[in-house]
């Protein structure tokens, strides 16, 4: 099989102004995110990295702190909405839950929606020239 190489390109435009994603493990629930590509986002990740190697002298930094770090980041740059849930979306509930550790379950969907936003459905083509049959032993 060959792949078409059209179906690999990421829609950068999606991927910035965010769209709805279902969280499977949560019947009902969707967040609307943008992909973890998102050039803000990374920005702000990858300073964060610097700063918290910089706060633990190189040493690994406590998963339960890096995982609010991280929701701190969502809610800035990734989370724009939530359906399915009792309470309403506002930037101001967004911030409070994705900081709080209590709440790393939520932190989790809206990573994993967030790098779902950034898969392509792969399309395949049929390969022109085969020969429909096998070649005669005796030519």
């Amino acid at each position: 099989m060959t792949v078409k190489l059209s179906s690999l390109k990421a829609d950068l435009a999606r991927e910035q102004k965010g769209d709805w994603i279902e969280y499977p493990d949560w019947p009902g629930v969707e967040f609307n995110v943008s992909s973890l590509h998102l050039p803000a986002y990374v920005a702000a990740r990858d300073l964060l990295v610097q700063k918290m190697a910089k706060k633990h002298g190189g040493k690994p930094v406590p998963r339960d702190e890096m995982t609010v770090e991280h929701g701190t980041l969502y809610a800035e740059h990734i989370l724009h909405g939530w359906r399915g849930l009792d309470v309403e979306y506002s930037p101001e509930v967004a911030r409070e839950t994705l900081t709080n550790i209590e709440f790393r379950n939520v932190i989790a969907a809206v990573e994993w929606c967030a790098a779902k936003m950034s898969e392509v459905e792969v399309e395949f083509v049929e390969e022109a020239g085969k020969n429909s049959a096998p070649p005669s032993a005796g030519g």
